[in-house]
């Protein structure tokens, strides 16, 4: 009798175990990438106030939180592991996270450098190459804003949950 209800139990938490991730799990999944996509915007946002340049010290404040806030971001990403053996929302999301600290470490940082001179020493040369240096920026950030929020969409179809816009 012991071994019929040792081999029941068994036989109940391999049918549970089989069934895979919920619902539940997925909008978890989802809403933890999302609260690192958050944290960091935050930071990028704060930067891209600052960007006018009219004061250099919270320029370059900004730029340090942006920074270091797309580091740390980048190594939380690389902690996440696919989901329900697929990688694809995972996947988009560390290339999101390489990306922004791409982007924090050179065009943000090239920006923020020339910025640092006096707004009357600064020629006409490194104001078009702020120019370049932002339209490259806001370029990449869009192409790759648009591949997370592509996975995301197709990950919440996926697993049949509506996504809601956060009020952060």
């Amino acid at each position: 009798m012991k071994k019929i209800k040792f081999a029941l139990i068994v036989f109940v938490l391999l049918v549970f175990n089989a069934c895979g991730p919920t619902q539940d799990e997925a909008i978890s999944y989802n809403d933890g990438i999302m609260n690192i996509i958050d944290s960091l915007t935050i930071e990028h946002e704060l930067l891209l106030d600052q960007i006018d340049g009219h004061n250099i010290d919270s320029l370059k404040l900004t730029h340090k939180l942006f920074s270091e806030k797309a580091k740390t971001s980048l190594e939380r990403a690389k902690k996440i592991e696919g989901f329900a053996d697929k990688k694809d929302f995972r996947n988009a999301a560390l290339e999101y996270f390489t990306t922004m600290n791409y982007l924090a470490d050179n065009e943000a940082k090239q920006m923020v450098e020339i910025m640092r001179k006096d707004s009357l020493q600064i020629p006409q040369s490194d104001v078009d190459e702020i120019n370049k240096l932002a339209a490259s920026f806001d370029e990449t950030y869009g192409k790759v804003y648009d591949k997370i929020l592509a996975a995301q969409i197709k990950f919440a179809s996926e697993w049949k949950f509506k996504l809601e816009e956060s009020k952060k």
